[in-house]
């Protein structure tokens, strides 16, 4: 093969990954975008007549639904950016194993040293302010509603 052909083989497989990269910020990206459009809905479109306490543990049950699917999102992503690495890293060394293997859970490949859990990206900088802030508000809020406030 000429340096060429792999240069070209190098080039097609990082574009294929960094379509998912890009796909998994993109879902990411949607999951905040709905999650503030449907607390906001719930806020501003329930009755008067409806008890406020149902209102917040449904606001809170969307908030948690989409602090983990967007958790999932953020963790696919860092996965195939650790693919990345790795392809470019294989591919520079003459490595042809797993050619165009887009799965990131590939065992074979010692993707898993970085330790990556949902957990761990469900609680980082990037979601935490967002879905934690509004379930620590929506929390405070049954607090007081409970505690006879309000």
């Amino acid at each position: 093969m000429t340096e060429q052909n792999i240069n070209e083989i190098l080039y097609k497989e990082i574009d294929l990954i960094q379509s998912c990269i890009n796909r998994m910020a993109k879902n990411s990206f949607s999951c905040k975008g709905w999650n503030l459009t449907l607390v906001a809905g719930a806020f501003a479109l329930v009755p008067e007549n409806i008890n406020k306490w149902y209102i917040c543990i449904v606001i809170l049950c969307i908030d948690l639904c989409f602090w983990w699917l967007d958790s999932f999102f953020l963790l696919q992503e860092q996965k195939y950016r650790d693919k990345y690495e790795w392809v470019i890293k294989k591919r520079l060394d003459g490595n042809k194993d797993y050619l165009y293997d887009l799965n990131p859970y590939n065992k074979n490949m010692n993707l898993t040293d970085k330790k990556r859990t949902i957990f761990k990206t469900a609680f980082s900088k990037t979601l935490l302010p967002m879905y934690g802030g509004i379930a620590l508000l929506i929390i405070i809020f049954i607090v007081i509603k409970l505690g006879g406030g309000i």
